[in-house]
């Protein structure tokens, strides 16, 4: 990359294809403003982007000037440390950014104003670079401090942009010999040697410690340093690929958007490597990383907020998809209404595609396709019945397996459902983490759709599959173990994945009487019928619930609002409509069976992200438990679907569930474990 003939192929392609011009010229205008003005870095270390939330709800703040600081849910304006020093992070960043894409838009147009601003920028670091303090997040000086940037991490993410505009700079002669020394010797190598203070081994950190090192070993022909980011034994390119992913390409943190983040520099190595003749794309593992996130996305086109991410759009990431569809063959689909106004979307896109293409629609299908998608090193099975449309097809996910290292989630068994258009049953995500509440209620098990024992968290646990079988008629079934969650208790989960319904039947077994809470969130609102269903009979009747009365540890004091109710019968039933407006037809129906004698049901108002808003959880209660089964049905509907009459037959001995839903033929399923 970045020589003179790779260049000159990018411009031809920009002047043969509309598209790739389109894209160059978004992507142009975009540095615009920023170029046109005088070069001047702020000769401040920056602070750690997680500190830039509201204290009051977690929202990320926004920007007025660098020392007033917008929260855009409660409008609050913060002012001083550490919000005034995230923003001077910010500002190094985007020097380091522009500086990489003023140096790309000068190599394609020949443009010496702005190669020269470039120059400036990569001089100016050059110059100051030692004078920058040494610093980690909490203000001293350790083995994770960067200089410019607070920890290794940052500083290497920061090198990595200054890294690629000194390569497209010097393969266009702009700098001099002399020049090419003072950065290299002033500014990349110091650098180096900072992230060289934190070997990281098996960590998302290493990885653009890795790609810092690699691009710039490309840049400035440095074949030892690359052999440094590739070989490595404990932290290499190569050392990454075998521990930290699984086969099938997942990330070990279990969380899509640490995913994406690292697959962002294990992208960059590959780039990197192309300087030494090296085809680290056709590495199976690296390509596996790309086939990941599409056999694990929803009907819709997102990924769940699992462990510590946030929900992810794939098409968010369909930069990285123009990379895959060119080098592996792969993602093409993503690119289907993208954008594609990125920097690698004209780098890597439209060459060998045929102009004024018909878009591809997903073909309605005879027979749901059904399957299991397995991610065995990070222990998530994902259940999935694809019938062509969004609103169609269904996803049951479990997580079961590691815990996924600072990132993962005391969510052992925890339980997404995604139907009839919509996630039902999602996780709560994460707060950045300078905010307490991210520990205080996001990773604790309560925040998830699991079973909490004795009103305390699990453990870090790993668990196991006990049992997945794909049926005739192609309904899914799955057991999962939870392992040592809890000393003293054994947790199993199955779940059946029918046309119709989802079975969710949750097993405890404890060595002494304990308190059991079966919890489920959803970001539905929760539904009251007007008195003219017909079902009105099996639904609770609430009342106010006092503060604190399910406990206030382990995230349990997060739960507001608490209504509760004490069902009579052997089952009972609740509804969630997805909102108040375009989908309100759309429901999710909880069918509960097996309702035991004592059992008390809650209903609450617990955090999601602010981008959600708020969930409505609901909690099955059961105290002095050494045995129990809770049995559910959930059902989605859309429209006048939900109006259709549902019944349910379980017998305790046998476990069978027999489902009656209109005027259907009669679904039998087993909640039974043996």
């Amino acid at each position: 990359m970045w020589t003179q003939s790779w260049l000159e192929a990018i411009s031809d392609k920009c002047k043969r294809y509309p598209q790739a011009r389109a894209a160059y010229d978004r992507f142009r205008s975009d540095q615009e403003r920023l170029v046109s003005q005088r070069v001047a870095i702020p000769l401040l270390e920056g602070g750690w982007s997680h500190d830039y939330n509201c204290p009051n709800d977690g929202d990320r703040l926004i920007l007025i000037d660098r020392h007033h600081h917008r929260c855009p849910t409660c409008n609050e304006v913060w002012s001083g440390k550490p919000w005034d020093d995230v923003a001077v992070a910010n500002e190094h960043w985007n020097y380091a950014r522009t500086c990489r894409n003023a140096s790309v838009v000068s190599a394609i147009e020949g443009n010496g104003q702005w190669a020269e601003w470039s120059k400036q920028v990569l001089m100016s670091y050059a110059d100051h670079y030692e004078g920058f303090e040494l610093h980690d997040r909490y203000g001293g000086a350790s083995k994770t401090s960067g200089k410019v940037m607070c920890q290794t991490l940052s500083e290497a993410s920061w090198l990595c942009l200054l890294a690629q505009a000194y390569h497209i700079l010097k393969e266009q002669g702009v700098l001099s010999p002399e020049e090419c020394r003072h950065i290299a010797d002033k500014l990349l190598y110091p650098a180096i040697e900072v992230i060289n203070n934190n070997p990281a081994g098996i960590s998302n950190w290493q990885t653009y410690h890795n790609a810092a090192k690699a691009l710039t070993a490309a840049a400035v022909g440095d074949r030892d340093l690359m052999d440094q980011a590739l070989h490595d034994p404990e932290n290499g390119f190569y050392f990454q690929m075998e521990n930290s992913l699984g086969e099938d390409g997942f990330w070990y943190e279990g969380a899509w958007g640490y995913h994406f983040y690292t697959l962002e520099a294990q992208t960059l190595i590959v780039l990197a490597a192309q300087s030494f003749n090296l085809r680290l794309y056709e590495e199976p593992r690296f390509q596996s990383m790309y086939r990941a996130p599409l056999e694990c996305m929803q009907p819709d086109g997102t990924l769940s907020a699992i462990h510590d991410s946030g929900v992810v759009p794939i098409q968010k990431y369909f930069h990285l998809y123009e990379f895959a569809a060119k080098y592996i063959g792969i993602g093409s689909e993503v690119l289907e209404g993208a954008a594609r106004d990125s920097l690698y979307s004209f780098l890597f896109g439209f060459e060998e595609e045929q102009e004024g293409s018909a878009d591809l629609q997903p073909l309605a299908m005879d027979e749901p396709d059904s399957r299991f998608v397995h991610l065995k090193k990070a222990g998530m099975l994902f259940l999935k019945r694809d019938a062509g449309a969004p609103d169609q097809g269904q996803v049951a996910m479990v997580d079961y397996g590691e815990h996924g290292g600072w990132h993962g989630h005391q969510d052992k068994l925890n339980l997404l459902f995604f139907a009839g258009g919509h996630p039902w049953l999602e996780d709560a995500g994460m707060l950045p983490y300078g905010n307490p509440i991210h520990f205080e209620y996001f990773k604790q098990t309560v925040a998830h759709n699991t079973v909490a024992v004795g009103g305390r968290s699990q453990a870090e646990a790993e668990g196991s599959i006990v049992l997945m079988q794909r049926r005739p008629d192609g309904t899914l079934v799955a057991v999962m173990d939870a392992g040592e969650a809890y000393p003293g208790a054994r947790l199993r989960r199955k779940i059946v994945l029918t046309g119709d319904v989802l079975l969710d039947a949750f097993q405890i077994r404890c060595d002494e009487e304990q308190t059991v809470d079966w919890v489920i969130h959803t970001q539905g609102k929760p539904f009251l019928p007007d008195g003219s269903d017909a079902d009105e009979a099996a639904r609770l009747s609430w009342r106010e619930a006092a503060e604190g009365s399910l406990g206030s540890e382990d995230g349990y004091s997060y739960l507001q609002k608490l209504q509760t109710a004490s069902p009579e019968g052997g089952q009972w039933r609740a509804d969630w409509q997805w909102n108040k407006q375009d989908a309100a037809g759309d429901r999710l129906q909880l069918i509960a069976l097996d309702v035991q004698e004592g059992e008390q049901v809650f209903m609450a108002e617990t955090m999601a992200m602010p981008s959600v808003g708020k969930r409505s959880t609901l909690i099955r209660r059961r105290t002095g438990v050494k045995e129990t089964v809770f049995v559910s049905l959930f059902r989605a509907t859309k429209g006048d679907e939900s109006a259709i009459p549902v019944k349910a037959e379980y017998d305790a001995q046998t476990g069978q569930v027999v489902l009656h839903i209109g005027g259907k033929e009669p679904v039998v399923l087993s909640a039974c474990f043996e």
